[in-house]
């Protein structure tokens, strides 16, 4: 799929900076703030629930010890709460930052040079297509190897379960530790060629957008990512942006394309 290049920014980092691209609020420790407000609110519902039962229950004359041993413990979690968004997310200049940067564990995405040709790889919809038809990992190990021979970059994006999907598949002990290493082994990548999105994320729209930003790519996913038509409507705009993949009798091929 190939967009107009201009000489400047020459880095996907370039792209994405704050004054060229859109910010995101998504940080490596947001699913610690998500996680913690949840509680919060859980707790606020249980208290106040707990009230008016008590209440319709026929107990009017209600303990002011107990309304406070259940009330200090709720506001003290919202305060910690406010504490730590104003500290360490809301004035936290890196919060700023693209999600595709931010939630990059392996450190490799900035360095993207807009100008070299990529593939873009599904690399969770690929496996489970390899598994379905007794394959397992070859078929996404041996499309990324071809296309590296033809002198693509390779960004392979995993949902943040293939660590479990993998054990459950009894590709290695389940418990075993789980590393990026696992993964360049199991599928011969490398580490530069890893992006496992957060828990809680889905990859097509990291895949997407990952596609919208460097001008010379396309997509390896049999996913033609309906649910975001409208979003990544430039994206999709020819039959080039996504080759899918195909297996019969053993015989892997990328469709779409000729190595």
């Amino acid at each position: 799929m190939k967009r107009n290049l201009t000489s400047e920014p020459r880095t996907l980092g370039d792209a994405l900076a704050p004054e060229n691209g859109p910010k995101s609020l998504v940080s490596p420790y947001m699913w610690l703030w998500r996680a913690s407000l949840k509680l919060a609110r859980l707790s606020l519902t249980a208290w106040l629930s707990a009230i008016a039962l008590w209440m319709f229950l026929g107990s009017p004359d209600i303990d002011r010890d107990s309304v406070l041993l259940l009330t200090v413990p709720i506001l003290f979690t919202w305060v910690v709460l406010l504490i730590y968004w104003w500290f360490f997310v809301g004035r936290n200049p890196e919060n700023n930052q693209h999600f595709l940067l931010i939630n990059d564990r392996q450190r490799f995405m900035h360095n993207l040079q807009l100008k070299a040709k990529t593939a873009v790889f599904d690399g969770s919809n690929i496996y489970h297509l390899g598994h379905e038809n007794g394959l397992d990992a070859q078929p996404l190990g041996e499309i990324v190897h071809l296309l590296r021979l033809q002198g693509y970059r390779i960004v392979c994006f995993f949902d943040a379960n293939i660590f479990f999907t993998l054990g459950e598949h009894r590709a290695y002990g389940k418990s075993q530790r789980h590393s990026p290493s696992m993964l360049m082994e199991t599928f011969g990548l490398k580490a530069d060629e890893i992006y496992v999105v957060p828990s809680g994320s889905q990859a097509d729209e990291y895949i997407l957008e990952c596609l919208k930003h460097l001008p010379i790519s396309f997509a390896v996913t049999n996913d033609k990512y309906r649910d975001y038509a409208k979003q990544y409507a430039t994206v999709m705009k020819d039959n080039q942006w996504r080759k899918g993949v195909a297996i019969s009798n053993g015989d892997i091929r990328l469709l779409g394309h000729r190595f």
